[in-house]
């Protein structure tokens, strides 16, 4: 049986779209949709009862894939065809649009879901927490800087007590790790997967990377002679003489180091190697029919000899379409330790650039938030 998406407006449930676009991932904070539908329909008026700001949901065979609103709505008629385009995203969206505006904006003694919570709340949002998630201790201090948007202080709020952020299909924001349940099927080359495409790099690894710091003196506990620490960690892939020198950005000390050498370690081994893949259907069952959605932030065996990858990977983001052409599920996979946090890295400068560079790949690629079908893209959604 067919998988049906119906967009839920205001008790009205609109569906027959002809192309679609579902976007889910865990490297966003708002999933997002673009709905299409084209007919010939002479005499008959446009549906009525759809326009932009308007609450809505989209849902796959009943089941809730969005909740949030309607950004867009592109109506076009003729006297012969007319012609619909909506585009949507999680109540999560105003959380990338907009400003974060918080009492004195500062906070003390606070845990990450109250800093979370307190942010998220003008906006009628509601903060999950995954089951057994460590959020870390209180922050002793924590304040908005001037400007920010909201999303921007959940995020760096989040990378200090090593917690991914991103968003439930109910519009909630949810505070979760990488996760570690296992898909309903493999993913392998001539079986289930149309199309591969792999990034294999060593630009960001190397064979030993070394952290410096400085650590406040204290003669009664470390003494002087620890005033500057070092701690190094070794990548056993690396075959070559390629090491760097890695300046931490405030000062710790020597456990936190040691663990924050190994995590850069990690996250470069984690980010090179990524890929994305087409799979037929948008479930897990034979052909795309039967068995349960393809879901992000799941786990997968993932074979394919001429792409070299036979490893289980984590499932990043996936985006299900409908066109023409049938409909498909585009799977974008990573080794699970680039999703690997440490409390307290905030932004650094590794990670900025890291983040910077998947940006890039992303834009150079057209893997933004882009209908495959429209040669004019809408905005790109974080």
């Amino acid at each position: 049986m067919n998988d049906n998406v119906e967009l839920r407006v205001g008790g009205k449930i609109f569906g027959g779209w002809t192309r679609v676009f579902i976007r889910r991932s865990i490297e966003q904070i708002a999933g997002g949709f673009v709905l299409e539908v084209s007919h010939r329909w002479p005499g008959v008026d446009i549906p009525v009862g759809l326009r932009e700001g308007l609450p809505c949901e989209v849902r796959i065979n009943d089941e809730l894939m969005i909740t949030g609103y309607i950004d867009m709505y592109e109506p076009e008629v003729t006297e012969k065809s007319s012609f619909i385009r909506v585009e949507g995203r999680d109540k999560t969206g105003d959380l990338v649009d907009c400003s974060a505006i918080h009492k004195s904006g500062q906070w003390r003694g606070a845990t990450l879901q109250q800093i979370v919570s307190d942010i998220a709340a003008p906006f009628g949002i509601k903060v999950k927490v995954a089951a057994g998630l460590d959020q870390g201790e209180s922050f002793k201090s924590f304040a908005l800087e001037d400007g920010e948007k909201a999303f921007d202080a959940i995020d760096r709020a989040c990378r200090l007590r090593a917690v991914l952020c991103t968003s439930t299909p109910a519009g909630d924001v949810l505070l979760t790790d990488a996760g570690t349940e296992v898909a309903g099927a493999a993913i392998e080359e001539g079986v289930n997967a149309r199309q591969f495409r792999a990034t294999h790099t060593w630009k960001e690894r190397f064979s030993q990377i070394t952290l410096k710091a400085q650590a406040p003196g204290d003669d009664d506990e470390y003494g002087a002679s620890v005033a500057h620490l070092k701690a190094t960690a070794s990548d056993p892939e690396i075959n070559r003489y390629r090491p760097l020198i890695v300046m931490a950005d405030h000062s710790t000390s020597s456990s936190s180091l040691k663990e924050r050498a190994a995590w850069e370690v990690r996250v470069r081994m984690g980010r090179g190697k990524r890929g994305t893949c087409t799979l037929v259907g948008w479930r897990t069952g034979k052909d795309g029919i039967g068995g349960e959605l393809w879901l992000p932030n799941t786990t997968t065996p993932i074979t394919s000899e001429r792409m070299n990858l036979d490893q289980t990977m984590l499932i990043v983001g996936c985006t299900y379409t409908l066109s023409e052409k049938g409909a498909f599920t585009e799977v974008e996979f990573a080794r699970p330790e680039a999703f690997e946090l440490i409390e307290g890295i905030g932004r650094s400068k590794l990670s900025k650039r890291l983040n910077d560079k998947t940006k890039k790949e992303k834009k150079k690629k057209s893997d933004g938030f882009t209908a495959p079908w429209d040669l004019n893209a809408p905005k790109e959604y974080r």
